[in-house]
């Protein structure tokens, strides 16, 4: 039995989802006998590339008026991949100079149909450079009635002098409605209920392939049952909505005693603390959809807090995602609300300035400072010394004292920021974080230990070409004066800043 994204293939532009941007013009060029010679469609998988190719490739043999039919014997052939004048390759085998020379030959062979010939290449980013190259000169001087339909994923890798001969059509991904729509149309074909926010949970996880959306609703359908949301969720390896959404809900209202519980519920029913706070992200992101007044799914998501709210606490969570590199257990998972809770109280501490430390210490040198108990009240009278025989006793001259010397007050010596090699790694750019992830590292005073285990040799290695630019960040966050060693399997460079 065919698979459903096969049985659901369009046969007629009009059934192709989305995509009018390509549609309006290859039907243009059909109704006035206009069609180009070669054409490229690019885009992400699962959008419809090859299934355009097809319908074009029956439009121009179609024996009827209506161009393509999809029912006329020439279509039926086409559709059936046994037309003797259509003929598809893929690129990824057949990307050879041999293989484009043997393609050159057969291209100035006439119809045997009586219609025009079509070549479809599909990834046609795979052909080697000798083999572009060999293309390149079928492309410029084509034979009379053939069509050349390039497909690719990656329209960057193709040479320029091939992007230049070609009318390029770029195919963007569909959106969640268009999915869900189409979704709906095949559940109903196949008599089975479904629920709506199965379909948009379906359509959102096929990140825009049609394709994807299709082979995940065939998995679903398998078992003769009702589409539900929450069969969709474990299909998926999802943790339910209804629960992440309880737990954004505790977030929002500080409820730290429901947040943890439900949190640890979760990470004991087997979700992984990543992918929670991915869900996490992700219910907040459709909280602030609907406080922006966009459309999120069937029955939208709200939580009683503002955009600069929903704001901080996504940008809070993502910078945590890091932390589940390495540590994918529930106290990161823990760490990561913490922080996100503080972030959307205003709670995060500050950044320590040395500049305010300074200020801050003048300010108790400026004030008056009592050491020891309160002052005491008026002092209590003396006795006079003992004196047995009576007579005045001798007046004893005290030596001079020097006037004491006005202390001139020394500026304290600016401070030196406490080391954090967390504020090191979150200054890092893109790759050169990626690099520094899987590291461990220790600060001993002024010398940082960067130490790699045996499993990430590689990211040692990348490190270690990066040196310069990695001691750079460290003089730049921390300061001048610490010295670097990075260490590897069996090996250890030490770089000064």
């Amino acid at each position: 039995m065919t698979a459903i994204y096969q049985r659901a293939r369009p046969i007629t532009f009009a059934q192709v989802i989305g995509q009018e941007h390509v549609k309006a013009p290859l039907q243009a060029a059909l109704a006035r006998g206009r069609v180009g010679h070669a054409y490229l469609f690019s885009g992400p998988r699962g959008v419809g590339k090859t299934t355009t190719a097809r319908l074009l490739a029956m439009a121009v043999n179609c024996e009827r008026d209506e161009k393509p039919c999809g029912e006329c014997e020439s279509c039926l052939l086409v559709r059936q991949g046994s037309h003797p004048d259509v003929t598809e390759l893929d690129a990824a085998s057949n990307n050879s100079v041999e293989d484009v020379r043997d393609l050159r030959e057969k291209v100035h062979l006439s119809s045997i149909r009586g219609g025009r010939r079509v070549w479809v290449l599909d990834e046609a980013h795979m052909l080697s450079k000798s083999a572009s190259n060999a293309l390149l000169k079928t492309l410029e001087e084509p034979p009379a009635g053939l069509v050349f339909i390039l497909a690719t994923t990656e329209p960057e890798k193709l040479p320029p002098t091939i992007l230049s001969r070609t009318q390029h059509f770029r195919f963007r991904r569909l959106s969640e409605a268009e999915i869900a729509s189409k979704l709906a149309t095949l559940t109903e074909a196949a008599k089975t209920e479904a629920e709506p926010e199965a379909l948009a949970l379906v359509a959102r996880a096929a990140d825009g392939a049609m394709r994807d959306a299709e082979s995940l609703l065939e998995r679903l359908l398998a078992t003769g049952a009702p589409v539900t949301l929450r069969d969709t969720e474990s299909a998926l390896g999802l943790p339910p909505q209804a629960r992440v959404q309880a737990l954004a809900k505790h977030l929002v209202n500080h409820d730290l005693g429901a947040l943890f519980g439900e949190a640890g519920a979760l990470y004991r029913d087997g979700f992984a603390p990543r992918s929670l706070a991915e869900r996490l992200i992700l219910e907040l992101r459709s909280a602030l959809y609907t406080q922006v007044g966009l459309e999120t799914g069937p029955g939208g998501f709200s939580l009683p807090v503002g955009e600069d709210a929903l704001l901080r606490t996504i940008h809070a969570l993502d910078d945590e995602m890091d932390r589940f590199v390495r540590y994918d257990d529930l106290f990161s998972l823990e760490v990561a609300l913490i922080k996100a809770g503080n972030t959307l109280a205003h709670n995060a501490p500050q950044p320590f300035s040395t500049d305010t430390a300074v200020a801050g210490a003048a300010a108790e040198d400026a004030a008056p400072v009592r050491v020891g108990p309160p002052t005491p009240g008026p002092a209590a009278p003396t006795l006079p010394d003992f004196n047995p025989t009576g007579r005045p006793a001798p007046v004893r001259p005290q030596p001079a004292q020097a006037a004491p010397a006005a202390a001139t007050p020394q500026p304290a010596p600016p401070e030196r920021p406490k080391a954090s090699w967390h504020t090191v790694q979150s200054r890092a750019g893109t790759q050169l974080k990626a690099f520094m992830l899987p590291a461990k590292a220790d600060i001993e005073g002024t010398d940082i230990f960067v130490r790699f285990a045996e499993t990430h040799k590689f990211h040692f290695s990348q490190l270690k070409k990066r040196q310069d630019e990695l001691a750079a960040l460290v003089s730049d966050v921390l300061g001048e004066g610490y010295t670097l060693h990075l260490e590897g399997p069996g090996e250890r460079v030490t770089k000064k800043p």
